[in-house]
């Protein structure tokens, strides 16, 4: 057995006396694991507030000694990486946390007689001051939440009409759907069976591969939103929804004209096919006129089952959507006036897209996207003879 010399044994009795007298436990190493945690085992917070308060104070000033335990460590760990020192692999440890301690502690923390924040009494961790400087970072960088305000509005605002806040506010106009009553639209129909029926109105067509799955979408959109215009307005029993839904698309059907496909030479806007407003104009004319009728009428709107719904939803998108050779007239109309008229800003755009004759006023399609603009985006078009001579 190995066996202490006798002066060792002394040195140990002396130096667990002195500790004794102070009242303080032996100290012990803190353990750090690898992700910058105290490891079991390792000593409560109340040894290392032992262990902190061993630590003195790197000058004689009376008021260093309410100086932050930050500051203290850094002192410790300075006169660890002393200059003279050994640099061996805990030295340099001791030197890289000690940088990283400096950086991470505010400026106020390091000045004298301030008194400690509850928050700080327990030595911060690596991971902790990662995110402290990363949440930081991110509270920079990122605008006051005032700035942004109704962003996930605004967001589905942009995806159905391709404008947001920002073009609304230069046309001084508000807010026209929130976002959940568009998903309350989106999500108002029996998507169980418009799944098979678009593939079986795909084929109802002789068009061309790419011009038939097209065509096709515009009819399967058109049945799905008349019947989501029915849902809404037996719901609500309201018109609103489904009406400014409309205005939307129309705009919609122009303003992201610049998605086309092309076939032969002729360049085709997608987002034509997903302009159903003249379905949903004769679905909420629908919907007035049943909810008129006397509450205990058979046909009246809150008589109606869902397959009654689906029925005439289907209905009206057979009499009210355009023919195969009208809608591609139309997809390639709106695709040419929208790349003509890309080099100008977004509020001139469908103006002169009206005045130099790109968009035909004479066509009904042309006349429904004008009134959504006069009704959402007026000030853009407020002073148009084409647009004064619209029916609101």
């Amino acid at each position: 057995m190995l066996q202490f010399p006798s002066w060792a044994r002394v040195k140990k009795r002396e130096r667990k006396e002195k500790l004794d007298s102070q009242g303080c436990q032996p100290s012990v190493l803190v353990r750090i694991d690898h992700n910058g945690l105290i490891a079991p085992g390792a000593p409560t917070q109340v040894a290392i507030e032992e262990i902190m308060a061993l630590v003195p104070a790197s000058n004689d000033d009376p008021g260093a000694a309410t100086w932050g335990r930050n500051r203290k460590i850094i002192e410790w760990l300075d006169r660890l990486a002393e200059p003279g020192a050994s640099r061996d692999a805990a030295t340099e440890a001791a030197a890289a946390l000690r940088a990283t301690l400096a950086q991470s502690i505010e400026p106020g923390l390091l000045e004298p007689d301030l008194p400690l924040k509850p928050s700080e009494t327990l030595i911060p961790t690596m991971p902790q001051r990662l995110e402290d400087s990363m949440a930081q970072d991110m509270r920079l960088a990122s605008p006051p939440a005032d700035d942004l305000p109704q962003q996930d509005d605004w967001q589905s605002i942009f995806t159905l009409c391709g404008y947001g806040a920002k073009e609304f506010a230069s046309a001084q106009a508000d807010l026209p759907l929130t976002a959940a009553e568009i998903d309350h639209f989106l999500r108002n129909h029996r998507n169980t069976e418009n799944y098979v029926s678009r593939d079986f109105l795909i084929s109802r067509s002789d068009l061309p591969s790419p011009l038939a799955e097209l065509y096709g979408l515009y009819l399967h959109r058109a049945r799905v939103d008349a019947e989501a215009a029915l849902f809404v307005a037996q719901a609500t029993g309201s018109t609103r929804v489904a009406r400014i839904m409309s205005d939307l698309l129309a705009i919609g059907g122009f303003s992201n004209g610049l998605e086309y496909i092309s076939h032969a030479g002729v360049t085709y806007s997608v987002p034509a096919a997903l302009d159903t407003s003249a379905v949903i104009d004769a679905a909420n004319d629908e919907a007035a006129h049943r909810m008129a009728l006397d509450a205990a009428h058979p046909t009246h709107l809150l008589k109606l089952t869902p397959d009654d719904i689906a029925g005439l939803a289907a209905d009206l998108a057979d009499r009210h959507t355009l023919a195969p050779c009208d809608f591609l007239d139309k997809a390639n109309l709106l695709a040419e006036a929208r790349q003509d008229v890309a080099r100008l800003p977004v509020s001139q755009r469908f103006a002169t897209a009206l005045i130099e004759r790109d968009l035909p006023q004479r066509l009904d399609w042309v006349a429904r996207i004008g009134r959504a603009y006069n009704r959402l985006l007026k000030a853009w078009v407020a002073g148009l003879p084409e647009i004064k001579s619209l029916r609101t």
